[in-house]
């Protein structure tokens, strides 16, 4: 589970770096793990109906070979964030994972609207 700490962390990096403007909406993506293919479409689709972007669902690469195959599905938003706002939606996230019975909310990234 991301903790808040982390957050902090993620944010004091952000804004001693120059790449991005926190103050500003950027292009968040996030980031859910499971052995289902289908089911993973298939809650990419309720995520589509709160707003966020579809991107792609992809291979996740085995440490090991003898591991299941496991797949990545990207959602994203143009949106602001405050430590706050984003520790509540990765409640939220967590929250729809266990719902949905998604194996795993495996955290977020960020980037510049291009």
């Amino acid at each position: 589970m991301i903790s808040k700490e982390t957050i902090i962390d993620f944010f004091k990096d952000l804004k001693e770096g120059s790449d991005f403007n926190i103050d500003e909406k950027l292009l968040w993506s996030y980031f859910f793990l499971d052995e289902n293919e289908k089911k993973l479409q298939e809650f990419g689709v309720k995520l589509e109906q709160l707003g966020y972007e579809f991107d792609c669902i992809f291979k996740a690469e085995k440490i090991n070979q003898e591991d299941d195959i496991e797949y990545y599905l990207q959602v994203s938003k143009i949106e602001h964030h405050t430590i706050d706002s984003l520790n509540n939606l990765n409640r939220l996230f967590y929250k729809l994972v266990e719902e949905n019975n998604i194996n795993y909310y495996d955290g977020f990234d960020v980037g510049n609207i291009e």
